[in-house]
């Protein structure tokens, strides 16, 4: 069945604190997630306003970025949308990967969340919902050791080049 944005999902941003981005750590206990592309943007130490309805969903409202936490984190800056599983026996990752794979229009620079309220979500059963978590957890993971040694590689052959073309 697919079922409509509201019911599935709600607005739970009013419920974390906002940190400005000169209040932000570079280390510290507790993370702040932006809406930028990495999935941690600073630390905070303190614990008021943090937000631990976890699991959540973050999405970008300017960048349509979406983020999956599974730990208390603060709010970096604004355009930073938390949603939260209305019911709990909703598989909330198997959500983040609905919304992660939606369309969502390119508007530029501008607020995109009203498109994510027109969504609909298909939602089977919880098994398959667990089934197909799991599935693209490991693909996922796989992605990013991939990533990683591709990483690794590109050092590599800097370094070879740099054995090859500037000798001691």
């Amino acid at each position: 069945m697919k079922y409509k944005f509201g019911k599935v999902l709600k607005d739970c941003t009013k419920l974390g604190k906002k940190i400005p981005v000169s209040q932000y750590l570079s280390n510290g206990k507790y993370p702040v997630i932006d809406q930028g592309k990495n999935k941690i943007s600073g630390f905070r130490n303190e614990i008021d306003g943090i937000f631990d309805g976890v699991p959540a969903i973050i999405f970008g409202d300017h960048t349509r970025i979406v983020k999956y936490i599974n730990k208390p984190f603060f709010i970096g800056a604004d355009g930073v949308k938390i949603l939260c599983v209305k019911d709990k026996n909703v598989n909330s990752k198997y959500l983040y990967y609905q919304l992660l794979n939606s369309n969502i229009p390119d508007t530029g620079y501008n607020r995109h969340f009203k498109w994510v309220k027109e969504l609909e979500f298909k939602l089977p059963e919880q098994k398959e919902q667990k089934k197909v978590v799991e599935c693209l957890d490991a693909v996922t993971n796989l992605i990013e050791k991939r990533k990683q040694q591709l990483t690794k590689f590109n050092l590599l052959v800097k370094s070879q080049f740099f054995i090859y073309f500037n000798p001691i």
